[in-house]
């Protein structure tokens, strides 16, 4: 009766440090993400802030020297602190939000004020009004209603200063797979002589249009995928399927790999966007080969 309860005692305890390793290596890593606390603003903007800074020191220093000379009224005058969030009332919490909120519009609005001087297409991708547009010089080329937008935890649960470092500057597109090829084109080998060219009069048909998968890995930690709204079927399934369960696969073996180093690595926090067929084909064939990408959310 000892031994099997010491077997039991033993296999109890396994279990839950399995069970702990597991969690912990695994599962909170992927179901959380935790990676935007990593991304920084550029050593320019790090540089304007600290000037903006020194400004709002000189600024208090001045008004620190003005009070001073206001020793008289030094026992009638007093100066209101600022509430804590805790001790503030019930609209506090309301307030910084709006400060935030203006805060990300500014950072945004600034975004795209420097892209606008650039001869080049970039693109805005709205979540808030669900619109992808295309820019060029701060002029909309072509807007794209978003059908349905799905968003990462890991971009969802940073509402705070590390969402605002984030999307603070464009994203700069690394690399991209697809499910079609940026510049269509067709084939056609030149003719030998007249005879062979008589017998070539068709011109061969265009292409028939595949079904659309992309995937877009920009800098500073961002995966966006887009995705057609119509259903694939046939080889153009297999083919989307293919590419999506790769991705997946990927994920599953570092998930394998972090029960044997104990370490997890953060998993790329992801937007997932559905247009229609033609506006994915035009967002994708119509950005340079190095696009820039403005994340409004």
């Amino acid at each position: 009766m000892a031994k099997k309860y010491l077997f039991w005692t033993l296999t109890t305890l396994l279990i839950l440090i399995a069970g702990y390793v597991l969690t912990s290596t695994v599962i909170l890593p992927v179901v959380n993400k935790n990676p935007l606390p990593e991304a920084a603003l550029p050593s320019a903007e790090v540089k304007g802030e600290n000037n903006a800074k020194k400004q709002e020191k000189g600024e208090n220093t001045s008004k620190k020297n003005e009070k001073a000379d206001k020793n008289s009224k030094k026992t009638s005058v007093k100066v209101q602190s600022v509430p804590e969030p805790e001790e503030a009332g019930t609209g506090s919490e309301d307030d910084l939000m709006k400060l935030f909120e203006l805060k990300k519009t500014e950072m945004l609005l600034r975004a795209q004020y420097n892209l606008s001087s650039e001869d080049s297409i970039y693109l805005v991708l709205d979540l808030i009004n669900k619109v992808a547009t295309l820019e060029m010089k701060g002029i909309p080329l072509h807007d794209s209603n978003i059908k349905e937008v799905w968003v990462s935890n890991s971009i969802k649960m940073f509402h705070n200063e590390a969402l605002l470092h984030w999307i603070a500057q464009p994203f700069v597109l690394k690399n991209a797979v697809a499910t079609i090829v940026r510049v269509p084109f067709i084939v056609k080998n030149a003719p030998k002589d007249t005879i062979e060219a008589n017998k070539s009069e068709v011109l061969p048909s265009a292409r028939k249009t595949e079904d659309v998968y992309i995937v877009m890995n920009f800098e500073r930690n961002l995966q966006l995928v887009i995705q057609q709204s119509e259903i694939s079927d046939g080889e153009n399934k297999m083919r989307i399927d293919s590419l999506r369960n790769s991705y997946v696969k990927r994920e599953i073996d570092k998930s394998i790999k972090a029960l044997s180093t104990l370490k997890r690595e953060a998993i790329m926090p992801k937007i997932v966007i559905t247009v229609p067929k033609s506006d994915a084909i035009i967002l994708y064939r119509a950005l340079p080969q190095k696009p820039r990408m403005v994340l409004k959310m």
